[in-house]
């Protein structure tokens, strides 16, 4: 049957392709037609993702299309420009969202405060922090070692929220016993089951039940984390705090405790999955992580080449964030097209990451693709502008990659140094939703590994 619906989707693509090249350009961007969306929706029931890339691959050669009231940019230089230009679509970005109040959902804050906390967030800095995350890694390392069957999503989470509490607060969250499986529940509740899965609606008790936990979690969070750095220079709980007071710096708690986290909590299980799944490829990981392993605990700044290019291509094929909101005040125009002032534009990562006009083989997962001497058309279609962006792009990048990128590289370079991950009953074909209030992609099930102790 899978077979069958991307044979179908296929066919679609062509046929719309062919069709698009009958007609003249208009100085509007291309709108799919009814038809052809009721199509997509048929062969893709519920899977907005696909859909959107299925769009992607008809509308490639004008740069951008409209669907579902935003204008989705593909074309790597005028989504560049647009990146540079623009500013944060906050008219609805996060807006019904509890991070509605912090520094994230907020053109008028957000300068400000990212000026503030830009040094912590600095990659001299993650990687001086090194030492804090490999604590809290190797205690993680410890509980997989007592189990055989392993919920990558679980712990991964439980290791990515210990890692922002200690690294960037100097708190032990992982003392709080049940209270941090309060806060996990309450997180999970708010950003998986009611934005991703659409299990529970923001209107139900559940959903304000998390709600109110979480900000109960948060605020005592605060408080221990304002005393703890009464005496320590430059402490993000009291930078944000002196800025913007409690209230609002109880709201960039929260988003430090949920977005720190979710893109490792989201990317691991993605990542040994690929791992499992591509032959020959742990058994390669796993020497690298023997042959850096030391390295990386004296100087985090080393790079595993060949878990780099794996974990670049896992987040070229497999974006976290979707996609990246831009709005337009006034007219403007991008290439050949006039874009109204007032347009809600998406800069579709996914789409653009995935798009067999850019990447050779674009759907498959191909981890020696970002090595030193890889050729591929690739190489020629960076020239044309940035298009592996996975934290975002210009003024407005995510401030939390550096943190995200060497807690990556440190936890899976222990992951692979002492265990050997392999494919159980229970483990599930890969497959994603979208919260797309937040941007971003969850896989919709738990990544279960098999997980064995290496001699």
């Amino acid at each position: 049957m899978a077979g069958l619906l991307r044979f179908l989707a296929q066919l679609i693509v062509w046929i719309a392709k062919l069709t698009q090249k009958l007609f003249p350009n208009s100085s509007t961007p291309p709108q799919p037609s009814y038809f052809l969306t009721s199509v997509l929706k048929l062969i893709y029931p519920g899977h907005e993702l696909k859909q959107l890339e299925c769009l992607t691959d008809i509308y490639f050669r004008y740069g951008l299309f409209q669907h579902g009231g935003y204008i989705y940019l593909l074309d790597p230089r005028m989504s560049q420009s647009a990146i540079n230009k623009l500013d944060k679509g906050a008219v609805e970005y996060l807006q019904n969202s509890p991070l509605s109040d912090s520094f994230l959902g907020s053109s008028d804050r957000s300068p400000e405060t990212r000026r503030a906390i830009a040094a912590i967030f600095r990659k001299s800095n993650m990687e001086a922090n090194a030492g804090k995350m490999i604590q809290v890694i190797e205690r993680t390392v410890e509980k997989i070692s007592r189990q055989s069957t392993l919920n990558v999503n679980q712990i991964s989470l439980q290791m990515a929220l210990d890692i922002v509490g200690h690294v960037l607060f100097g708190l032990e969250l992982d003392a709080l016993g049940c209270k941090q499986d309060k806060l996990i529940d309450a997180m999970m509740t708010i950003l998986h089951r009611a934005y991703a899965l659409k299990e529970i609606s923001p209107e139900s008790s559940e959903f304000k039940q998390a709600e109110k936990d979480l900000d109960t979690m948060t605020s005592q969070i605060l408080q221990s984390a304002l005393e703890v750095s009464d005496d320590v220079e430059k402490s993000l709980a009291r930078i944000l705090n002196d800025i913007t007071g409690f209230k609002e710096c109880k709201s960039n708690m929260e988003l430090f405790l949920m977005a720190g986290s979710e893109t490792t909590a989201s990317s691991i299980p993605v990542f040994l999955y690929l791992v499992v799944n591509t032959p020959g490829l742990q058994k390669e990981l796993q020497e690298e992580a023997d042959e850096y392993f030391s390295k990386l605990r004296a100087d985090a700044s080393i790079v595993p080449p060949k878990l780099e290019s794996a974990l670049r291509e896992m987040l070229r094929a497999y974006a976290i964030a979707p996609y990246i909101s831009r709005r337009t005040h006034e007219e403007m125009k991008l290439r050949d097209f006039l874009i109204p002032h007032d347009s809600s534009l998406r800069i579709f990562t996914w789409g653009i990451h995935r798009c067999p006009e850019l990447w050779p083989q674009s759907k498959t997962f191909l981890p020696g693709r970002f090595c030193p001497g890889y050729k591929s058309k690739a190489n020629t279609a960076s020239e044309r502008g940035q298009f592996w962006i996975p934290f975002g792009a210009g003024a407005r990048v995510c401030i939390g990659q550096h943190l995200a990128w060497v807690e990556l590289k440190l936890a899976l370079t222990y992951f692979l140094h002492y265990f050997t991950f392999s494919k159980v009953k229970v483990t599930e074909p890969l497959e994603f939703c979208v919260d797309w209030e937040h941007a971003v992609v969850h896989v919709d099930k738990d990544v279960v590994l098999g997980v064995a102790r290496r001699r």
